[in-house]
């Protein structure tokens, strides 16, 4: 009996992934015939996805270099150093993570110019603009993997190192200690740096000029794919990039699961009062990183009350609150903002209520089965981390395409569908957050309450769940903030169709002529609702984490 919840949470998770995209790709190849060569071919042949790859392929190998460029310094600044308000410092420069990147985006191009229009006049600005906006999002990701291990290491090291032919220089200290011990987790860090400018679609659609990535293009793409009879190549590009894609993403986690898994894990570790010391000199790192990291999220917010006008051949701009009206309001083509909030919280939880105790139920399954099933074990690890090798575009594709497939009428009007979307995309984050929790836990615990003789409901209820007050809280505000920051999965599902969410908004209303004066203005009202949404989870998810193991968490 009691493995029965496992095997319902493996059964769930199961038809989650693997129906829709099953269903999408049959009707893909019901439309093209089962012909890879021609799939991949159909990239090069068609003028939309020329030399596509190479450009994705390019942004996110350059993106993933500036990245650990600014990340390393910051990290190394908050691991080894003792600051004034450390917390918070740490809460700013890893915010840039969880903001949803439609928000990101409308923040970069807000402060490129009084519109963003600027970027678009020289290919050399937008590009290194996108690498920057690419690099902003994924600092976070350095400073998670990295900055446990310099937090809690034991200075001692180094001190008997110093005392060795080979210590007496930082170079030879660094040669022997420190890249010996940060490599894995900066190859860590590059490895999911990489997947997530591979995938990036809402700062390519919107700062990139003529240029689209695998994933843009599939959501660009979509509303034509798997339509038999009707521009057939469609479905052949989605196929082949979608194959491509997914086979790169495999690579890109399957070495980093490898790092993970043979990182050493048995390094002498103190409080961290005994590692950090005073660095008068570390502020010329921190404060233009801290700067950096605000500066995109205050400009979506000053954004927002900037309204251009042209006056007698001139532009001038007045602030005012105008655009916060007219944003709340609607108008003849948009929504009121009122309408994309209860919609994006409708879906959040909904994707919450299934989410949560799927990737629970998946997370203690893993660690039951690495007692006696090792094998088993990894398998399920493994197979958890699917969702994360197929791109949210994908994921939208595999929903949409197999909704069409299974023909079903009142699908095709059901509003909780997009929610389908968001789980998909959230379940392996709830497992990553509870599995290091439960495997944690000191079975003494369960043992003491059997011998008091409390039943297994009792035990969970009054023992395990209090263990994990902190991996419960985390992930559900995680899952919540993804949720709501949503946009891939959502464009690909819901663009066309009256189930409109905030950073769907926010692209419809960017989208706009820029000859109105309230385009810029009431899109980043929306991106700042949102944006002040996912700040205050985060804030207080913050409360809640530990910082003893290196990750995205």
């Amino acid at each position: 009996m009691k493995n029965i919840g496992s095997f319902i949470a493996v059964f769930l998770y199961s038809g989650l992934i693997f129906i829709p995209l099953f269903l999408a790709l049959n009707r893909l190849i019901m439309v093209t015939g089962f012909y890879p060569s021609i799939w991949f071919n159909s990239l090069e042949n068609n003028y939309i996805s020329q030399d596509i790859l190479q450009f994705t392929l390019f942004q996110a190998i350059f993106s993933t270099i500036v990245t650990l460029m600014i990340g390393i310094p910051i990290a190394w600044m908050l691991g080894r150093y003792r600051w004034p308000l450390e917390s918070l410092i740490r809460t700013v420069l890893t915010l840039p993570f969880v903001i949803p990147s439609i928000i990101a985006a409308m923040g970069i191009l807000t402060i490129i110019g009084p519109h963003g229009i600027n970027i678009r006049a020289d290919e050399d600005t937008w590009w290194w603009t996108l690498i920057i906006a690419h690099a902003w999002f994924n600092m976070a990701l350095v400073i998670r993997f990295c900055e446990p291990i310099l937090t809690t290491l034991d200075p001692s090291l180094e001190e008997q190192l110093r005392l060795l032919p080979n210590g007496q220089t930082r170079i030879s200290r660094f040669r022997y200690l420190w890249a010996p011990l940060l490599v894995p987790s900066i190859t860590a860090a590059a490895c999911m740096t990489f997947v997530f400018s591979f995938t990036s679609f809402a700062l390519v659609r919107w700062i990139t000029v003529g240029n689209e990535s695998l994933e843009s293009m599939m959501a660009t793409i979509s509303s034509s794919a798997g339509i038999e009879g009707y521009m057939e190549f469609t479905s052949e590009m989605v196929l082949g990039a979608s194959i491509i894609q997914f086979l790169i993403l495999l690579i890109s986690l399957w070495i980093t699961s490898i790092i993970q898994r043979n990182r050493k894990s048995k390094i002498p570790q103190v409080n961290t009062k005994f590692v950090k010391t005073k660095n008068s000199m570390g502020w010329l790192i921190i404060v233009p990183a801290l700067i950096f990291a605000l500066l995109p999220i205050i400009s979506v917010f000053l954004g927002s009350f900037r309204i251009r006008e042209p006056v007698e051949n001139e532009i001038i701009f007045r602030w005012s609150f105008d655009a916060w009206v007219v944003a709340w309001r609607g108008s003849n083509s948009f929504p009121p903002l009122t309408d994309a909030l209860i919609n994006s919280i409708g879906y959040a939880i909904i994707t919450l209520c299934v989410s949560l105790p799927i990737g629970f139920s998946l997370a203690s399954t893993i660690s039951k089965l690495e007692e006696n099933h090792k094998f088993l074990s990894q398998v399920l690890d493994v197979f958890t981390m699917l969702p994360f090798a197929l791109s949210a575009a994908m994921v939208g594709l595999g929903v949409l395409l197999g909704i069409i497939k299974l023909d079903i009428g009142f699908l095709h009007n059901f509003w909780p569908l997009p929610a389908l979307a968001h789980i998909m995309l959230t379940v392996p984050f709830v497992v990553r957050i509870f599995l290091p929790a439960i495997r944690s836990l000191d079975p003494m615990y369960d043992e003491n309450a059997k011998v008091l003789g409390l039943k297994p409901w009792k035990r969970f209820f009054s023992v395990k769940l209090p263990l994990l007050k902190s991996s419960l809280i985390i992930s559900t505000i995680f899952t919540l903030a993804m949720s709501l920051g949503e946009f891939g999965a959502s464009f690909v599902v819901a663009r066309n169709s009256d189930w409109v969410t905030l950073p769907l908004l926010i692209d419809s209303w960017r989208s706009k002529p820029m000859k109105d004066p309230f385009t810029g203005p009431a899109s980043n009202v929306v991106a700042t609702v949102l944006m002040l949404i996912t700040i205050i989870l985060f804030l207080f998810a913050e409360r809640y984490r530990t910082n003893k193991e290196g990750g995205m968490f």
